[in-house]
């Protein structure tokens, strides 16, 4: 019998697109199976789903501060990407309940969403979820948040009868049913303390084109740096300049990936021939290309360079996750963190030279190696579908 799956990316929060574009990835799986696939989105991102060919049930978009500060733990991200707000809470819960009644899906699959969890044990609907060590309780920037913001959540649980938080990193994945991590152990060794929690290495939007993980890469010319700063310490007013000083003259052709940025109401125009301002571009139609990838330290990104096999230069700025993520991938042996203070001409450029070095392909091709004895999405879908 065709199962019914409902995908929950993380809420259409200042215009990160990550997790819309992984679930994007497990919904096309999803739909060769021979499943009913919707989506609760909102805002721009609905759009994009829907261009996909996805049902998509709408979702309250949250008001972030957006101002630029640092995000020292998970509940500093949820308060300044709006997500703390009562209105908000209230509503995101009201719209999944309403979707998944009028949808009634056999499973629900979500990421970094509060209310995903809340709305699933409503509704009696089995939940999946991801799973990542610096949004549990236990990482110790989230520790010193027990009992911040925790009454706005809590409001609603007693409304439905349902147990208390101490700390809402608890409503992430710790409730859920099935929880995966899109990580292996080398990256991430404290989820090994959690015994059901299952690392399947990725998911990626890339899965229907299973060709172009295995190809051999290396021994072609790569021809592009791609680039990629979400919504963080670098904004676009910021990177624009930068990067049209820094590789304006370079042999390599340079993408820059915007995505739905809430600073960016328009799009940004390259006065240079090799450097393109992009709003999304598809990875699999230029990841053979890809010599180097410079970006935010966010996790999706992080796993492609690793899938790969392709160097980068990280610039997480203050940013718990981001900086966790970037010190693992140094630990690696393949690739750079940055401060912020160092993203200027003369010091991106000695990192991408030194980001060329035999040493550094070398540990690429090990970690890419690595990568490739998980299952990843589709490991993720045989989860999913045993709810």
């Amino acid at each position: 019998m065709m199962k019914k799956i409902m995908l929950q990316p993380s809420p259409p929060s200042s215009g990160v697109i990550g997790s819309t574009l992984k679930c994007i990835g497990i919904g096309r799986v999803l739909r060769s199976r021979g499943c009913e696939v919707c989506f609760v989105n909102g805002g721009k991102l609905k759009q994009l789903v829907e261009q996909e060919g996805f049902k998509c049930y709408d979702f309250p978009s949250p008001t972030t501060k957006g101002t630029q500060q640092d995000i020292r733990s998970l509940v500093d991200f949820i308060e300044w990407s709006g997500m703390t707000d009562e209105n908000f809470v209230q509503t995101s819960v009201l719209s999944e309940i309403e979707a998944i009644k009028d949808f009634k899906p056999d499973a629900i699959f979500s990421e970094t969403r509060l209310s995903s969890v809340i709305s699933a044990k409503i509704c009696g609907i089995p939940i999946m979820s991801v799973a990542a060590w610096p949004r549990s309780p236990d990482f110790p920037a989230n520790v010193l948040d027990y009992g911040r913001h925790t009454n706005v959540y809590n409001k609603i649980l007693d409304q439905y009868g349902l147990e208390n938080v101490n700390n809402l990193a608890e409503l992430l994945y710790t409730r859920s049913d099935i929880k995966i991590s899109p990580s292996i152990p080398d990256l991430e060794p404290e989820l090994l303390q959690f015994p059901d929690i299952n690392f399947v290495g990725y998911i990626l939007d890339i899965e229907l084109e299973k060709e172009i993980l295995y190809q051999e890469y290396e021994n072609k010319e790569k021809d592009i740096i791609l680039v990629y700063f979400s919504v963080g310490a670098i904004s676009p007013r910021l990177y624009y300049d930068t990067i049209i000083e820094t590789f304006c003259d370079a042999k390599e052709q340079v993408i820059v990936a915007c995505g739905y940025h809430y600073e960016l109401n328009n799009g940004l125009v390259s006065p240079c021939d090799n450097i393109k301002f992009v709003q999304y571009i598809k990875l699999s139609d230029i990841i053979h290309r890809v010599k180097l990838i410079l970006f935010h330290g966010g996790q999706d990104t992080m796993m492609t360079s690793l899938l790969f096999g392709i160097p980068s230069i990280t610039i997480p700025g203050k940013h718990f996750e981001r900086e966790y993520n970037s010190a693992s991938l140094a630990q690696l042996g393949v690739s750079e963190q940055l401060p912020v203070y160092g993203f200027r001409p003369n010091r991106l450029i000695k990192a991408v030279n030194d980001s060329y070095s035999k040493e550094r392909a070398e540990k690429c091709r090990y970690w890419r190696k690595r990568m490739l004895q998980y299952r990843g999405t589709q490991a993720c879908i045989d989860y999913l579908l045993s709810l």
